[in-house]
């Protein structure tokens, strides 16, 4: 549940909470617009980045994965850790203050941690097998199936 603010209560710009302890409109809307980015660019690297990777030759693919797949990193991960960071940053003051809903911002914030403990768990080491220059061509396609 996504706390409301009622016309009597004063928000800064960028305040983290309102006068109630409740977590500030601000925070709420960035935590909520950097989760929904993350989500979006994961979709998009599953139905369209990669699709677009196994459409292409395995050598091709293994000469193109060294720019393409850190970059994919690089933008995806700052917005990760931007979402966790707001997201523990508004679970944080709901469980404080026991406002409502802190069960759901709990739930949210541990989502996006599995999130980033996902990524060493699987992709680091399939992405670090791809970098690898000795990376045979012909297992291409399984490791990107598997990815």
């Amino acid at each position: 549940m996504i706390p409301t603010i009622t016309p009597d209560q004063t928000i800064r710009a960028g305040a983290h909470r309102d006068q109630a302890g409740r977590p500030g409109e601000a925070t709420v809307v960035a935590a909520t617009a950097a989760t929904a980015a993350f989500a979006a660019g994961g979709v998009l690297t599953q139905l369209v980045i990669v699709p677009a990777w196994r459409g292409m030759e395995p050598s091709a693919f293994l000469a193109r994965f060294p720019t393409a797949g850190p970059t994919t990193g690089a933008v995806l991960f700052p917005i990760e850790i931007t979402s966790v960071a707001l997201l523990g940053r508004i679970t944080y003051i709901a469980i404080r203050h026991g406002q409502p809903g802190r069960a759901g911002w709990a739930l949210a914030t541990a989502s996006m941690v599995g999130t980033v403990l996902l990524l060493p768990v699987y992709f680091a080491g399939a992405n670090r097998a791809m970098l690898d220059p000795l990376f045979p061509p012909n297992a291409v396609a399984d490791e990107l199936a598997a990815w």
